[in-house]
């Protein structure tokens, strides 16, 4: 299989067909600033009118200072702008209606014209909606097993002399539920990888044949994703500890800069995952096909035995 090629192939990928990641950061930064726009018109009158606040909240995180803003007559942090929920479940539709574009130029690996990509968009979209559906369904329990997790703790504190039973049990089951939405998310990733490349219109299908493809290289796929996203996570990490401790609050440009850099970084890692997904399928399709012996072919009649 080449592992480390297909790692270093899906970076290539997403550094060849950076057309898809800046159209989802710059789709992304427009519906922000659709979504915020509420809040910014509130806050500002507030603090202009505030000189004890502004100060506190400009040279520094004033937690105090953020609530005595939310207790002023304006109340700007009263959510009852539908923006709040409406610009993030486009930007979610907007990411779901792309992502068949997306992945048909992974997989083919060759530039798309923007009415093939947008084409590619269309076509799958009601397929990976209903893939969503299943998804839906799947996180259920999933979503169960969290909201167990708090009063499973409190009854093992109260039944346990150490006081760090407890603790241990949470990061354990927080360990064990991480790895699962992991699992589900790979199973997912997949089904819609053979939902494009194999042009599969049943998702139940679909899914099916990512849950066998898993379970048959399950550490290859999991090692896949989760390096990219520990390489993701670290410079993620590493930007958010610029921005909290190296610059001054005062230096608002350039933690604007940085704060975006850091959302690049996070869709980067999200795309490189899926190019290395589809990267991986192909050179497993390819290997399939080479290892299935050819169909035998039949002897060819003598001509006599043909007009007896």
């Amino acid at each position: 299989m080449e592992r480390p090629k297909v790692f270093i192939e899906g970076a290539g990928i997403v550094w060849r067909r950076q057309r898809a990641l800046w159209l989802v950061y710059f789709v992304g930064l427009f519906l922000a600033y659709l979504g915020s726009y509420g809040l910014t018109s509130r806050v500002a009158p507030a603090l202009e009118h505030s000189a004890q606040t502004a100060p506190r909240l400009y040279h520094a995180f004033d937690v105090s200072a953020l609530a005595e803003l939310a207790e002023t007559p304006e109340r700007p942090f009263v959510q009852t702008n539908t923006n709040y929920y409406f610009f993030p479940l486009l930007n979610a539709l907007f990411m779901l209606f792309v992502t068949g574009g997306i992945l048909a130029n992974y997989e083919r690996n060759t530039r798309l014209s923007t009415g093939e990509f947008f084409g590619a968009c269309g076509y799958h979209f009601w397929r990976f909606f209903r893939l969503l559906l299943y998804l839906t369904i799947v996180l259920i329990p999933l979503y169960l097993l969290t909201e167990s997790v708090d009063p499973i703790s409190g009854r093992v504190d109260d039944a346990s002399i150490s006081p760090f039973t407890s603790v241990y049990f949470e990061i354990g089951a927080w360990a064990v539920i991480l790895i699962l939405a992991m699992i589900v998310r790979i199973w997912f990733d997949m089904a819609q990888v053979i939902a494009v490349a194999e042009d599969e219109r049943r998702m139940h299908s679909a899914l099916g044949q990512s849950a066998r493809l898993l379970g048959r290289n399950f550490f290859s796929l999991v090692w896949l994703f989760l390096r990219i996203a520990l390489i993701g996570g670290i410079a993620f990490g590493l930007g958010a500890y610029l921005w909290a401790i190296v610059l001054r609050p005062e230096s608002v440009w350039k933690a604007i800069i940085l704060g975006q850099l850091m959302v690049l970084t996070l869709i980067a890692t999200r795309l490189w995952q899926r190019a290395s997904e589809a990267a991986w399928y192909g050179r497993y399709k390819a290997a399939m096909e080479a290892s299935t012996p050819p169909a035998p072919v039949p002897a060819p009649v003598p001509a006599m035995a043909v007009l007896n």
